[in-house]
């Protein structure tokens, strides 16, 4: 299906006519907690979304060898700028096959975006010198004036994709290619669901399309499920393999786009060197977008009469709850295993021949736990998380040796723990999380207090939670033997677990700052 059959779909034809009409005086209620991204945090009332943008907000840095300086940048404008120039580094290395420079480029976009988890995936690429060839082979089928399929890009092509690739991906591009993030696609998914609601009261039905998104890493709702629509397929499962990420990236553009050609929406924003008068209205809507995807009572509370009473039942099943409970597992075993693993079988790697080595002989007894409960153990493998099968053996066997070396390769060459606005690094986490509610003196226990604080459920699954969590901590040295903090603790989640720690309610030493 290229660009024209999409759009001529009847549902999607009819969404397009309706954000045309509705998102000019769209009613937004922008709420964000103070953060690192965020300082001081939002709240506001406003009124269509490019009254949004003028509320964007971002705070990031990256850093620019040419000129041996920090990129700093915060709103739309700054941000704007501060991209255009990453892109152009970008394109240039990219376009000249300089491998490391596309390579160093990729990596600050990470930076810039707060992510990642692709690291290992690029630096692969750049050793085999293969990091520009891949972005000039995807680049046509990402370009909103083509004419290519969406079939043209399948799990041959697209290699891997994230909220770190979809931003590379976007930055390359020079037609808007719409970054395709957890916000993004929250906020999509929440629009279509108005949309299908809207129409139904007016007697005409629309299957969902489908929009998918991510949680968020706290209780923001990034999902239309949980205020009582259709539920918005999940990131890093099944129902979203990477080409269908990748898919819907050029699904968004192409709608933004159709949207932009309908309307004078951000008709004010200014073309740059590379890219048109049209994509740069393209990103400023997806920047828009963003923002109202951060958390979809955003919408759910902007005000508008029709949308309030559709979503005041469906917010009954909220759960707002911000839970960082990971799957069950021994951590340093699955590092022992699986670095045995590598270092006898040679070759292509993966869950299915990491299976069947675990099931030989030699190892059935030895790892029966891992066998026994191979899908739980897998849980650091999976890529928000260590991203374990896309690791070398050289960082498989350095991450396995344990300690702050280990750590700092794990978290991809930093030295401290940065925050990300979505639900990943859940292990590494857990550990900061372990190791406060180890210093904090409280008449309750760490199990009650993590259930308060939202981030598990049930005691038992604040077992599980504190299990894994020490479990990690004492591998990487941030924990004794007795599971409490030690120095490299302190300096490794320093600034960076602010977020945590005041949900928590404990300050960096580990001082009460929520007596009950």
């Amino acid at each position: 299906m290229n660009r024209n059959a999409f759009l001529a779909q009847p549902g999607v034809r009819a969404f397009v006519a309706w954000l045309s009409e509705r998102l000019p005086t769209l009613p937004v209620r922008l709420r964000f907690a103070h953060s690192q991204f965020v300082p001081g945090g939002i709240d506001t009332q406003v009124d269509g979304i490019e009254a949004v943008l003028a509320h964007y907000h971002w705070r990031a840095t990256w850093f620019d060898p040419r000129t041996g300086k920090p990129v700093e940048s915060g709103d739309w404008t700054s941000t704007r700028t501060s991209l255009e120039r990453l892109s152009a580094w970008l394109r240039e290395s990219v376009a000249n096959g300089d491998e490391l420079a596309a390579g160093a480029a990729a990596r600050e976009v990470l930076r810039w975006g707060g992510v990642r988890g692709a690291i290992p995936f690029i630096e692969s690429k750049v050793r085999e010198n293969a990091w520009c060839a891949y972005l000039r082979e995807l680049a046509p089928l990402f370009a909103l004036d083509g004419d290519q399929t969406l079939d043209e890009l399948h799990a041959g092509n697209v290699q891997r994709f994230d909220s770190g690739l979809t931003k590379i991906h976007a930055l390359l591009d020079t037609t808007g290619s719409p970054i395709y993030d957890s916000r993004v696609g929250a906020a999509l998914a929440m629009l279509f669901e108005m949309f299908r609601r809207d129409a139904r009261s007016n007697g005409n039905k629309h299957d969902a399309l489908g929009f998918p998104s991510g949680p968020a890493r706290g209780r923001q709702i990034r999902n239309p499920g949980e205020l009582g629509f259709t539920a918005s397929p999940q990131f890093y499962k099944r129902q979203v393999p990477r080409e269908e990420w990748a898919r819907w990236q050029l699904r968004a553009g192409w709608i933004i786009r159709a949207v932009l050609g309908q309307t004078k929406l951000f008709v004010n924003e200014s073309a740059s060197d590379v890219a048109s008068h049209l994509a740069a209205r393209c990103h400023a809507f997806e920047a828009a977008l963003f923002m109202i995807g951060y958390d979809l009572a955003s919408l759910a509370d902007g005000g508008e009469a029709s949308a309030a009473r559709g979503v005041r039942h469906g917010r009954r099943h909220s759960k707002r709850s911000g839970n960082y409970v990971p799957t069950g597992h021994a951590f340093s075993t699955v590092l022992r295993a699986y670095r045995e693993y590598l270092e006898t079988s040679p070759g292509e790697h993966g869950a299915e021949d990491l299976r069947q080595w675990l099931e030989s002989p030699a190892q059935a007894d030895r790892y029966s736990s891992f066998r026994n409960s191979f899908r739980s153990y897998c849980y650091p493998f999976r890529e928000p998380e260590f991203d374990l099968f896309a690791r070398s053996p050289d960082e498989i066997r350095s991450i396995e040796e344990g300690g702050e070396k280990a750590l700092v390769v794990a978290n991809y060459g930093e030295e401290q723990f940065i925050e990300c606005d979505e639900r990943r690094q859940v292990c590494i986490v857990c550990a900061g999380l372990a190791g406060y509610c180890a210093l904090v003196a409280s008449s309750e226990t760490p199990n009650e207090r993590l259930v308060r604080k939202e981030f598990a459920g049930t005691e038992n699954s604040a077992n599980t939670l504190l299990s894994v969590g020490r479990g990690v901590g004492r591998h990487f040295g941030l924990l004794d033997e007795r599971n409490r903090p030690t120095e490299f603790f302190h300096r490794f989640f320093g600034d960076g677990f602010e977020y945590f720690r005041n949900r928590l309610g404990v300050d960096r030493n580990g001082r009460d700052l929520d007596p009950r």
